[in-house]
């Protein structure tokens, strides 16, 4: 039996009790409406999040997540934080995490996202809108021969870190769903990313506890050589890094990109876990937590908590990878 139907089934984002309305307010521009809201008291949260503070969560559902049960957001938000989270870091750091979502109008996103106004409320950090053609070498092109590939954009604040991409010239039917009755026509949470220590990429564990598998056109691979790569991910002259891209085992929706860099960097670990601020956790849902426990147990440099209640009354185990990544894992009841 396969522990994960599907894949990444919440991006998991932390912000202070007060922040609330605003930030479902932020959400549900992009279509992500409130579907379940739970709370925990302060000795409940320091057993299962070892943060204590009173927890208010709610969870939003956009209606591409509905296709596979994936890309739902998580809004933790807390009397206090431990920390306010990763903020603004720039990608390739240990222990950042990215949200992605597609959309098909990534020119009115840049837009509304370089309003002054936007980037001083949220701290904002965008990276240059970056063409990455599909072909390599990439052909030239002009009005005769359309570009063919991805426009991306990164917009990282103190209470998201999203990756907008648009496809243009093709399309991959079933990653991402979108909604064109948006304002920003995009699609729920495609894909999560998150960054190993250096020079200690892999998979295996995730292939093991979750039974993912690498997706079609994702095979590990390094990067970091081309233009649009050092654009849009910030990378220092001569930074390059070891990427695969995963999935639950036929599910093209929700799938978990891992990076590794080759050089040193900052350790952000410690700020990428629940209780913190922005985004910082993921969480699947499995068909066996005992199952799950037991493979933790048995995995050098993963730890975990007991298997208990979470804020909205599910069976849940918080975990912490060999990676040292921080996860959420949840009883599936379908």
């Amino acid at each position: 039996m396969r522990q994960c139907s599907s894949g990444i089934y919440e991006f998991v984002f932390g912000a202070l009790q007060s922040e609330r309305e605003a930030l479902i307010e932020f959400w549900q521009m992009l279509g992500f409406v409130p579907v379940d809201e739970g709370r925990l008291a302060r000795t409940a949260t320091d057993a299962i999040y070892g943060h204590g503070a009173d927890l208010h969560s709610v969870r939003l559902k956009h209606p591409g997540c509905a296709t596979f049960g994936t890309g739902y957001v998580r809004l933790q938000c807390w009397e206090s934080l431990a920390d306010e989270g990763l903020g603004n870091t720039r990608p390739l750091t240990i222990g950042s995490r990215w949200m992605g979502l597609y959309t098909h109008d990534i020119l009115q996103l840049e837009d509304a996202f370089r309003n002054a106004a936007m980037i001083d409320r949220f701290d904002l950090w965008l990276s240059p809108r970056v063409d990455a053609p599909l072909a390599n070498p990439a052909p030239p092109h002009d009005f005769f021969t359309p570009f063919v590939g991805l426009r991306e954009q990164l917009v990282f604040g103190n209470r998201f870190r999203l990756a907008f991409i648009q496809r243009a010239g093709f399309d991959r039917p079933g990653f991402g769903t979108f909604d064109d009755t948006l304002p920003y026509k995009n699609t729920e949470g495609s894909h999560a990313s998150l960054v190993q220590p250096t020079g200690a990429f892999s998979t295996a564990f995730y292939k093991e506890a979750f039974d993912f598998e690498t997706a079609p056109f994702g095979e590990e691979h390094d990067s970091g050589e081309e233009a649009a790569t050092i654009a849009a991910l910030a990378l220092k002259p001569g930074e390059t890094f070891r990427i695969e891209r995963t999935r639950a085992i036929d599910c093209p929706g929700g799938l978990l990109q891992v990076y590794s860099p080759h050089q040193a960097c900052n350790d952000n670990r410690q700020v990428s876990r629940p209780g913190c601020g922005n985004l910082c956790a993921y969480s699947v849902r499995v068909r066996d937590l005992e199952r799950l426990a037991a493979t933790i147990d048995a995995t050098s440099g993963a730890s975990r908590g007991a298997v208990c209640a979470d804020e909205f009354g599910a069976a849940a185990l918080n975990f912490t990878a060999p990676d040292g990544l921080a996860w959420i894992a949840v009883a599936d009841a379908r």
